[in-house]
């Protein structure tokens, strides 16, 4: 927009800080009574003055950058070091641009044209031959739009400092593990507090994490960034386009022992399908086909058994698969398509500790994403093996898993659980498992005295 167009009053009320609104008023009540050069010299004012306000906003957000500076900042202020104030107010910009990403590489080069311009005004000795810098009205017209436009009107938004944060924060407990939730979270506390141009490399590094494991650490929470890269591509959609090509260069570019996460991105992710290379396609299906179920090294190749191409081969894996393997398998992600093997291997207990240790590693890791049916399943298979349901851990393991279902079995497993515990006189060993059945109103039917006979 032309600036000789823009009110002033107008742009005073779009200044964002209410102390920087102040500093901003006097440059614009110097350039309404003429006074250009001083004009100039507060728009400077009420621009460095901001930038050390968002980055106390960004300081509390976590982004380091702008904490080191601060920290400079507010111990020179301390014993009133005059020099080093001078010294990191005129190079804020630059540390704004290439550091804390403030503002923009484009917005550094207006905004130092500003700062030349202030010197002029504020230190005749900078003229040539001393003579005196008269400043047009338009050209400090440009200046306050420009300072308000690019800094003053602006949320105080993170550059690569994201990185940082999110690194830390999808790792502590208060990182949401609901899918849906991340989304929220993730649009909320990172994708609407970043630069346009970071977006793309917040996605970059999301996809590396999965498909190379950079850094490790985050191999843990492979789940929640799966979610925060679904994020980036429903809550951004303008800036997927140019993400995409980014992802697709990391996936024709993968090393061979990469293959089984990329055969789990593309599980996650199905449309980079036909964006990937021929050749890259072969080598991922082949990897799938060739799968030696005795010699699983990478877990995560299972993923891939709901993305159409890979399934068959991957099912038929499935039987095979040690217990270890199966255990692991199950840990990485438990996949739906896995319950129908893992509640059999649950019902084939042949130990009360191999019992606990099946329903911990093939049962527990479900908790909360069991239908009624499959919590059915569970039931019976505890009352149909013995070393189930005489387990010491047995009660307290499926109590803990009917708290957290958000849901009941159905009535006619109940009633069959119960029947079955009391026929063998296990029932009174399950007395917190009853009183669970009973949240939703269900009462237990008539027992038959243990052992009596028609």
């Amino acid at each position: 927009m032309d600036s000789s167009f823009v009110d002033l009053d107008i742009l005073l009320t779009k200044v964002r800080n209410a102390q920087s609104r102040i500093y901003f008023l006097d440059a614009v009540k110097a350039y309404k009574a003429g006074a250009l050069r001083a004009s100039l010299t507060a728009a400077w004012v009420a621009l460095a003055y901001d930038l050390i306000a968002k980055y106390r906003e960004l300081g509390a957000m976590g982004d380091a950058a702008a904490t080191t500076f601060l920290q400079s900042w507010d111990n020179a202020t301390a014993i009133s070091d005059i020099r080093q104030l001078l010294q990191l107010e005129g190079r804020i910009i630059e540390d704004a641009a290439d550091n804390t990403q403030a503002i923009s590489q484009i917005a550094r080069r207006q905004l130092e044209r500003l700062r030349e311009d202030r010197h002029l005004c504020a230190h005749p000795a900078f003229s040539a031959e001393a003579l005196l810098f008269e400043p047009t009205p338009e050209l400090v017209r440009m200046h306050l739009v420009n300072a308000v436009d690019l800094v003053l009107a602006q949320e105080p938004l993170q550059g690569r400092a994201i990185f940082e944060v999110f690194d830390v924060d999808v790792q502590s407990p208060g990182f949401p593990s609901d899918h849906a939730r991340i989304l929220d979270y993730v649009e909320q506390r990172y994708l609407a507090r970043v630069r346009s141009q970071n977006i793309r490399n917040f996605g970059t590094v999301l996809a590396k994490s999965l498909l190379k494991g950079i850094p490790p650490h985050l191999d843990g929470v492979r789940g929640k960034i799966v979610s925060a890269l679904v994020a980036v591509r429903e809550r951004t959609p303008a800036a997927w386009p140019e993400l995409a090509p980014s992802i697709v260069q990391l996936l024709d570019n993968l090393a061979p022992l990469d293959r089984p996460r990329a055969i789990a991105f593309i599980a996650a992710f199905p449309n980079f399908w036909p964006l990937i290379q021929e050749a890259t396609q072969t080598a991922l299906q082949e990897t799938v086909n060739n799968l030696d179920p005795a010699n699983v090294a990478d877990v995560r190749i299972m993923m891939g058994i709901t993305f159409e191409r890979f399934r068959a081969p991957l099912l038929a894996a499935i039987p095979r698969l040690d217990r270890e393997t199966f255990a692991r398998t199950i840990a990485a992600t438990p996949l739906a398509d896995l319950w129908p093997a893992a509640v059999a291997r649950y019902a084939g207990s042949g130990s009360f500790r191999g019992s606990e240790a099946n329903f911990s590693d093939f049962i527990a890791p479900y908790t909360g994403s069991l239908t009624q049916a499959e919590l059915d399943q569970v039931l019976d298979a505890i009352v149909g093996n013995g070393q189930n349901y005489a387990a010491a851990a047995t009660s307290g393991l499926l109590l803990s898993l009917l708290r957290n279902a958000g849901r009941q079995p159905s009535i006619d497993a109940r009633n069959r659980f119960v029947h079955g515990l009391n026929e063998v006189r296990h029932l009174n060993h399950f007395e917190g498992v009853l009183a669970a059945f009973g949240d939703d109103g269900w009462v237990q039917p008539v027992l038959a005295v243990a052992g009596d006979e028609d």
